[in-house]
C-alpha cells in the first residue's frame, strides 16, 4: 500500500467492491517512533491530502488522532493489502506467517449498509 496510506487504499478498495470494512487499529502494527512523531505533529504534507480524500468515509470512533494520522500517512510503503473469502482466511494467514513474518490480519469486510465504508475500532 503506497500514495495513498492504509486508509485511502482500504477506502478506494471499499467504494470499488460496493463494501464496507472494519479495521481493527490494534492489530495494525504501527512503529512506535513513528506514532511519536504523529503525536508531536511531525506528518507529511501527502498525508493531509490522504485525509481530505478519504475521511468522509471514515469513522475513526474514538481512536486517537495520531493513530489515524499514521494510517493516512502515504510513506505506508511496501505493505499489501488484501481480502480474501473468510472461509480461506485462517489458511492463508497461517501460510503468510511462515513466509511474511510481518503479515497481520487487520479487518473484516462486509456487506455495504450506506455511509461511511472504513469503520476503525
Amino acid at each position: 500500500v503506497t500514495g495513498f496510506g492504509l486508509l485511502g487504499h482500504s477506502f478506494e478498495m471499499a467504494q470499488g467492491s460496493d463494501v464496507e470494512l472494519e479495521l481493527n487499529v490494534d492489530a495494525i502494527d504501527l512503529i512506535p517512533e513513528a506514532l511519536e512523531f504523529a503525536n508531536m505533529g511531525l506528518l507529511p504534507a501527502g498525508m493531509y491530502r490522504n485525509r481530505t480524500f478519504a475521511e468522509p468515509g471514515v469513522d475513526a470512533g474514538v481512536i486517537e488522532l495520531c493513530k489515524q494520522d499514521l494510517l493516512y500517512d502515504p510513506q505506508t510503503a511496501g505493505g499489501l493489502l488484501m481480502a480474501v473469502d473468510p472461509a480461506d482466511a485462517d489458511a492463508l494467514y497461517a501460510e503468510l506467517q511462515g513466509c511474511v513474518p510481518s503479515a497481520q490480519r487487520i479487518g473484516t469486510v462486509r456487506e455495504y449498509r450506506g455511509g461511511k465504508r472504513i469503520f476503525l475500532r
